[in-house]
């Protein structure tokens, strides 16, 4: 019996460090693969509108055919980032930010926002920023990541009037 504890000491050692390497890398690895899949349509710190999804969309992990989706690879790394929104009345709405590691860091929906247009600034921690008047800033856990909104298609006669509020949505260095 000796002579196995060191292979089961290895083994079980082997075992808890791929665990932890997994638990580790894989969240960033998937947010890495995201990133590049928005950026590649518009690049980094641009607005990003979806088409509707259907059986065929995987841009957005499972995404729903009922929400209209607007996103934007960031990366606040040299400067902050200006987000701004209509938030359409009478429907769903929300805004959510994501870390390169997968935390949601940020969220904001129709409620919270009362019905008046959503203006953010994004920056890292400690980078001082002069503000545009009414707007309010979001310090960013990682330089790099995802700001997703999404509307709720509540009513198909107002697809078109949907569909132009979440184009409103705009993401550009400050």
């Amino acid at each position: 019996m000796k002579r196995w504890l060191p292979w089961i000491a290895a083994a079980l050692a082997g075992a808890a460090l791929v665990h932890v390497a997994t638990v580790r890398l894989i969240p960033w690895l998937v947010m890495r693969r995201a990133m590049e899949v928005i950026a590649g349509t518009a690049g980094v710190n641009a607005a990003v509108y979806a088409p509707r999804a259907d059986e065929n969309a995987r841009a957005i992990v499972r995404p729903s055919p009922d929400l209209l989706y607007s996103s934007c690879a960031f990366d606040v790394s040299e400067r902050p980032l200006r987000l701004r929104a209509q938030v359409p009345p009478d429907t769903y709405w929300s805004i959510s930010m994501f870390a390169a590691n997968t935390d949601n860091f940020y969220k904001r929906n129709d409620r919270e926002a009362g019905g008046a247009a959503v203006d953010l600034v994004l920056a890292l921690p400690g980078t001082a920023v002069a503000l545009p008047a009414g707007a309010q800033r979001v310090d960013a856990p990682t330089a790099r990541g995802i700001v997703l909104t999404r509307t709720l298609i509540a009513d198909e006669a107002r697809l078109d009037e949907l569909d132009r509020a979440r184009r409103s949505f705009t993401c550009a260095p400050l």
